[in-house]
């Protein structure tokens, strides 16, 4: 979607978004202290189930569950080598609920849903109250933005 396409959208209706998603699967069974992109990926039924329910409420644009899948929070489980696998597999998972529940419940065809990938924490602060520099916190950022884009 380009910048004008986004406008438009956003000119000609009330645009709903997502939310509450680590809460609600934190319901769906997701413990605390995992890394919740690995969880999602692992169980991968209970996101499309919930993102399809966000959809049915009338979510225009869908975030996919990329919230912390950046190099630095990757690395506190060990898995910041998967960055770019973790990120489009999980921008996948979104693309198939939105094919699901359009299958599913025969939305109407005029309805268009778009992803949105979405951008977090990384667990670091930033400098001067940490050691994070401005600079390589844009860098950490823009590599995630490229896989999602």
């Amino acid at each position: 979607m380009t910048r004008q396409e986004f406008k438009t959208l956003c000119e000609n209706k009330i645009v709903m978004l997502d939310g509450a998603t680590g809460t609600n699967l934190q319901k769906a069974g997701m413990p605390t202290g995992v890394c919740p992109e690995e969880w999602i990926l692992e169980h991968p039924t209970v996101m499309k189930e919930l993102q399809k329910s966000f959809l049915a409420a009338g979510t225009d644009i869908l975030y996919a569950p990329t919230f912390s899948a950046n190099r630095i929070k990757l690395a506190e489980y060990g898995l910041e080598d998967r960055l770019a696998e973790m990120n489009a597999a999980l921008v996948e998972l979104s693309k198939q609920a939105v094919e699901e529940y359009e299958a599913e419940y025969e939305a109407e065809p005029q309805k268009q849903h778009f992803i949105a990938g979405d951008l977090t924490m990384t667990g670091k602060l930033v400098y001067p109250v940490g050691e994070l520099k401005f600079e390589e916190l844009v860098d950490i950022y823009k590599e995630q933005v490229r896989v999602l884009a």
